[in-house]
């Protein structure tokens, strides 16, 4: 049984792929392919790239912790984000050499699905993580304070790092300090920072420190067809604490969204489980009729391309609906 932290499916094997997803999945990879000959990726494509293989095949098929080894360490031995290739496409971005949490956590989980007994301890990588006020994030990469960070990245560097840390056993001295970041962050109204804050709960066995109002954010972040990550009405940008940077949002649905939806709702009230169930059929319909119809996020006013406007793991999500 494989699953992945980003994503609420207990096997990944097991996803039945709609046949239009099948056939634009093994072309991305065929794609993916050609960029690795030069060099050209990125963490979270090897990450994409392997759970597209097992959806696929029901197992790895690319050596992808050669490719990582590779393009996607650096000289210390740390996993990175992106290649030298990579990071020289980056708008505007020099500081492309950098271990975030996800990034460590890729790479970890590769060599967890490949059944690969790596030496290096990224326990303790997590560890020098940990941040006085209980947040887990390499402030190298960012020194923006807590504040002002992007409170879903947030909460899914705590869930993969508890991850890392309890699949090590190396979680007992750091409970209490998490259930406490945890439980007294408001509501965040983003579903995808809910959803990773109750996988961080669940790894350390705190389910009881869930929020207890999630019904109504998963209300506004409702749309017509499923549900977005974020309701605008009640989006305000952190820096500014108003909407003024907020106004090239876009309210779209979103398989992963509505998933993330989904999950939530199994700890809420039988009343908001039945409502977001019967959204989710009515999404799960549409998307047999209509399978490519997932709108793609857009970064503002910032027009580069950085591969599809579908995701892979958009699709699996999916398809992954399509059989509820």
């Amino acid at each position: 049984m494989v699953n992945h932290v980003f994503l609420p499916i207990p096997e990944l094997e097991s996803v039945d792929l709609l046949p239009e997803h099948q056939k634009w999945l093994e072309e991305w990879l065929r794609k993916v392919e050609s960029l690795i000959d030069t060099g050209d990726i990125a963490s979270s494509i090897c990450l994409q790239g392997i759970i597209s293989e097992i959806v696929l095949y029901g197992h790895p098929r690319i050596d992808w912790l050669g490719i990582m080894e590779e393009y996607l360490t650096d000289a210390t031995g740390k996993p990175i984000a992106y290649s030298k290739l990579y990071g020289k496409r980056l708008h505007k971005f020099l500081f492309w050499l950098q271990s975030p949490v996800h990034a460590v956590y890729s790479r970890w989980w590769i060599e967890k699905v490949c059944m690969d007994k790596s030496e290096k301890d990224y326990s303790s990588l997590i560890k020098s993580f940990i941040q006085p006020n209980g947040w887990i994030y390499n402030p190298q990469v960012s020194c923006t304070n807590i504040r002002t960070r992007m409170k879903s990245e947030r909460m899914m560097s705590a869930a993969m790092g508890i991850e890392i840390l309890k699949f090590s056993d190396n979680i007992d001295n750091y409970m209490l300090p998490f259930q406490a970041v945890l439980s007294s962050e408001p509501i965040t109204g983003f579903l995808s920072a809910e959803y990773f804050r109750i996988k961080a709960l669940e790894q350390i066995e705190s389910i009881e420190l869930i929020p207890s109002d999630m019904s109504g954010m998963i209300d506004s972040c409702e749309t017509e067809l499923g549900y977005s990550d974020f309701s605008l009405k009640n989006k305000l940008d952190d820096y500014m604490g108003t909407q003024k940077r907020t106004e090239w949002d876009k309210v779209v649905h979103s398989p992963i969204s509505s998933i993330h939806a989904y999950y939530i709702a199994s700890f809420c009230d039988k009343i908001t489980r039945d409502k977001v169930f019967k959204k989710i059929k009515y999404l799960k319909n549409h998307l047999q009729t209509s399978p490519f119809d997932i709108p793609p996020f857009t970064m503002r006013s910032i027009d580069i391309p950085f591969g599809t406007d579908i995701t892979p793991l958009e699709l699996i999500a999916a398809s992954y609906i399509t059989n509820i």
